[in-house]
């Protein structure tokens, strides 16, 4: 069984406490001056001994800056594709601040190991730098220590130089991954724009169809046929009613007018006229004078029946029939013009019988046009859905190549550029922190323990008062 502590037991330190001991006054007095300045001279004892025995240290300090701007690039590349790069500013999300991704760098072993070999000190000298990071800046301000101001320079310059080298490597290795993901993908890009190329190429091949401006050009050739057609007709119309004109002022039709001036230019038939109507002149002067039995006029009658005879028997071999009322239609001085008028009724026919030739040689071309047309129509399309998937297939390409050239470019995507804002500075004399420090340890320590005495100098009162009560 433990044994049970009565609390009678402990009324000696009641009685200590409260009581004290029970030395006289003025001694009890110089055992608190001897315990004050035993305290004091232990406290002193040790500050002399930090300041004798601490290190002189000088303090570099630098500062870096990050750029709040962001940089942008856009390449477009007409009826092909376009490739966008743009660098945000490194605080334009709230929840991460890339000082902080700076600061776990910068006091990184690997770094601190890096520096102190560029500095060619040991690692265990190099220490860790102060960093202090000012609100709603992008200042990163750092200090350095060394028992000397050129050690404390270099060691700072070093820490700068490998901070810079390993944002470099970072830098270089998100790029290079960057790009192997892009380059995974380029293989099959490339792959589809050879099949789609090969696709149009053999299509092409079969049809016959090279190009969709092949496919317009056939309709726009329709359309100049229909157009010169719609002018033919309309031309035509003007010389059937030039032609038309003519026959009912003339009341010939085309064909007469033709047989007429076949006999007009046959000098034969054209004398025989020239007689028969010099013939048929004497017989009306002889008629007027003497009568139908009158020798003259019987004379004159049968010379002109002889001459009409005549003229129907050229007639007929000139054209192939006679006809008494249309050979003797033609005068035989052209007084009146008829001839001219002849002549163009037949140029007039002959020319709307040629444009009617054209317009049904038009009408049959664009007949066989329209059917090329129409067999054209699926062969277009699918041309068309081929030449988009082709175009659709080299805009991909193209951009994922320009994406990857501009990406080695964008180097500062991830790891924001940094600019040395103030150099690291040669400290012109130590860094007084620490004896600062030990002094006023040594005072905030003096007092506390002169405070405690003096608690104690005064404790029976305060306690018997408060026990009694």
């Amino acid at each position: 069984m433990k044994k049970q502590h009565h609390p009678s037991q402990f009324i000696w330190l009641k009685r200590a406490a409260v009581k004290g001991s029970s030395l006289p006054m003025n001694a009890r007095r110089w055992v608190y001056i001897k315990t004050a300045l035993a305290a004091l001279a232990l406290i002193w004892t040790l500050v002399i001994l930090v300041l004798v025995f601490s290190p002189t240290k000088y303090e570099s300090k630098w500062t870096l800056i990050l750029p709040g701007a962001g940089a942008g690039a856009l390449i477009s590349l007409d009826s092909i594709g376009q490739a966008t790069s743009t660098n945000t500013s490194p605080y334009s999300s709230s929840a991460i601040d890339p000082r902080e991704n700076y600061k776990a760098l910068s006091m990184s072993n690997s770094l601190l190991n890096t520096a102190a070999k560029t500095a060619e000190i040991p690692s265990n000298l190099m220490g860790k730098p102060k960093l202090t990071l000012p609100n709603q800046t992008g200042l990163m301000q750092f200090s350095i220590s060394s028992t000397t101001a050129q050690a404390a320079q270099n060691k700072a310059w070093a820490h700068y130089r490998s901070l810079q080298s390993l944002l470099s490597q970072l830098r270089a290795d998100e790029t290079q991954q960057r790009e192997n993901g892009v380059k995974i993908g380029l293989d099959s890009f490339a792959n589809k724009v050879s099949s789609s190329q090969h696709k149009i190429l053999s299509f092409q091949s079969q049809t016959g169809l090279v190009s969709l401006d092949q496919f317009k050009e056939l309709a726009l050739t329709i359309e100049r046929l229909r157009h010169s057609k719609v002018n033919m007709v309309s031309k035509r119309q003007g010389l059937l009613a030039s032609q038309k004109m003519l026959e009912t002022h003339l009341s010939l039709t085309p064909k007469q007018a033709a047989d007429l001036l076949k006999l007009k230019n046959d000098q034969i038939y054209q004398q025989l006229l020239v007689i028969y109507t010099q013939a048929t002149t004497s017989l009306a002067e002889y008629s007027g004078r003497y009568g139908k039995k009158h020798p003259q006029v019987m004379t004159q009658a049968h010379q002109q029946d002889a001459l009409f005879q005549a003229l129907r028997k050229r007639c007929n071999i000139l054209l192939g029939y006679q006809d008494d009322v249309l050979m003797l239609k033609l005068s035989a001085d052209d007084i009146d013009g008829r001839a001219q008028l002849m002549r163009q009724l037949l140029s007039t026919t002959t020319e709307a019988e040629g444009l009617n030739q054209e317009i049904n040689s038009l009408s049959a071309q664009i007949a066989e046009w329209n059917i090329r047309l129409e067999n054209s129509n699926d062969d277009a399309a699918k041309l068309g859905d081929l030449n988009r998937e082709h175009q659709l297939a080299t805009a991909v390409f193209t951009s994922a190549l320009a994406k990857l050239d501009i990406g080695k470019a964008d180097i500062y995507s991830a790891y924001p550029l940094i600019q040395l804002l103030s150099p690291p500075s040669l400290p012109a004399k130590p860094n007084k922190l620490s004896t600062i420090l030990a002094l006023l340890g040594g005072i905030v320590a003096s007092i506390f323990s002169l405070a405690g005495l003096s608690m104690l100098w005064i404790r029976k009162p305060i306690l018997q008062k408060i026990l009694m009560t």
